[in-house]
């Protein structure tokens, strides 16, 4: 079932009652100043765009779900990222990819943030079908073994290039040489291990390459929003939110969406809704 906007702006403000010290600086209530509704406002969207800005902005209740998710962070994957002063970066790693190749029990005194991000992972939504996921895995094969190294390539220097995303990077040295290509090879490592055959099953390789992924956004989260005076909240909001990730999970099912209508059509195949699934179940691993 769709959220609604309530539910969905009850769960953005609970963020600072369940991680104050992370979340703390952040007034969930006054909106960055990225999120520019004024109809004249200077933006990114260009002349030629499939939705104008004018129609857009009418659409409350889509602008009201963008306001909400553009504060919205992964409490979750943060409160383990959290744990770093005191059990160390290399420690967290080893503790996780422990957990998802062999299961909580053979991580010794798992520390509860750990039980709380593999079981919420583990948890497999009832919106989901698991058949169509691998379904759509076998149809990604083909344009993940062609396009994807270009298109991962753009996307990150999209990424590098929009002050908003970068910034978090930036600020906590993530974009230099050595760990800006690391970034680039855990998230191509993501994409291409998850199309595997079984790869997101529960003990499969997808499943910890997401994992991964989930742990090293909330790191660059958690060092940002942690370090007093480098983040400035009222301009930029929440680092790295799940209005930025969601084009990584989507960006390929936002491509098919065009080329169906464009061929007059207003329903997937199961083909196509198979790709969809997997958009989804990537997204939800990711915490989105």
């Amino acid at each position: 079932m769709r959220p609604t906007i309530d539910h969905i702006a009850a769960r953005v403000r609970s963020q600072k009652e369940r991680l104050p010290a992370i979340y703390g600086q952040l007034n969930f209530d006054a909106p960055p100043e990225r999120f520019a509704t004024e109809l004249g406002a200077e933006t990114e969207m260009r002349f030629g765009a499939s939705m104008s800005r004018e129609a857009l902005l009418a659409d409350a209740d889509l602008v009201a779900r963008f306001r909400e998710y553009t504060m919205l962070g992964d409490v979750t994957g943060d409160a383990y990222a959290a744990l770093i002063p005191s059990q160390g970066f290399r420690r967290l790693v080893d503790m996780l990819v422990t957990a998802c190749d062999k299961g909580l029990g053979a991580v010794p005194d798992a520390p509860p943030e750990l039980v709380a991000l593999i079981q919420e992972m583990e948890r497999v939504p009832d919106w989901l079908d698991m058949g169509l996921v691998e379904e759509g895995a076998r149809e990604e094969r083909n344009s993940a073994a062609n396009l994807a190294p270009f298109a991962i390539r753009g996307a990150f220097i999209a990424t590098f290039l929009n002050k908003y995303s970068a910034l978090p990077m930036a600020l906590t040295g993530t974009l230099s040489h050595a760990t800006a290509a690391r970034r680039v090879k855990e998230t191509a490592t993501f994409f291409t291990t998850t199309i595997l055959p079984g790869a997101l099953e529960r003990f499969g390789p997808g499943f910890r390459a997401a994992a991964m992924v989930r742990l090293m956004h909330s790191m660059v989260r958690v060092n940002v929003l942690t370090r007093p005076g480098l983040w400035d909240a009222k301009t930029y909001g929440m680092p790295i939110p799940q209005l930025d990730q969601m084009p990584a999970g989507l960006i390929p099912i936002y491509f098919l969406s065009n080329d169906v209508l464009k061929a007059g059509r207003t329903h997937f195949t199961r083909a196509e809704r198979a790709r969809v699934e997997l958009a989804r179940y990537r997204c939800y691993l990711l915490g989105l």
